[in-house]
Formats: structure tokens, C-alpha cells, sequence
């Protein structure tokens, strides 16, 4: 099972909920199925061409999965998906 933790702005549109357990090989996979149950939420996450949108940070064992293999970043049971908004302003 993977855990999708998720911030406090998107918790509206995933029911209130906190965290989301799901069953995933991927974060892809991770997300489609989060769309499945509150697609919203994803919209939030991904552009409509699937696409990690440009304000949105996602890290699985604290790496950042931009750094690595994207979307395609492989899950191990137990793991967590943080999604983080990022902060701007100066």
C-alpha cells in the first residue's frame, strides 16, 4: 500500500482527507487512481496532458521525483508520496 499525503489545500477536494492509501507500482499509477476516487485533487496535481503541473512538488523517500524518473518513479509498498504546493513571494 502507498500512502498520498496531501496538503492542506487539497484536502477539500479529496474529501478531507489527509493521506490517501492506495495500491501502485508507480507514481503515475499513484495518481490515476487518486483521480479515480477525487479527480479534482489530480487536476490539482496534474495538467490535463498528465503532466506534473509547474507549482506542485512531489518527493517519494524525501528525493524529489523531478530528479529522478518523473511520474515513472517506481513504489515500493509502504512508500509515501508527499505532495508539496510550492511557496512563493519575496
Amino acid at each position: 500500500m502507498i500512502k498520498i499525503e496531501l496538503p492542506e489545500a487539497l484536502r477539500p477536494v479529496a474529501g478531507g482527507a489527509q493521506e490517501i492509501s492506495v495500491d501502485a507500482g508507480s507514481v503515475a499509477e499513484a495518481l490515476e487512481e487518486l483521480g479515480r476516487r477525487h479527480p479534482e485533487a489530480r487536476l490539482r496535481i496534474l495538467t490535463r496532458g498528465g503532466r506534473v503541473r509547474p507549482h506542485v512538488n512531489l518527493f517519494v523517500r524525501e528525493r524529489d521525483i523531478r530528479s529522478g524518473d518523473g511520474l515513472d518513479t517506481v513504489l515500493e509498498d509502504g512508500d509515501s508520496l508527499l505532495v508539496v504546493p510550492s511557496v512563493a513571494g519575496g
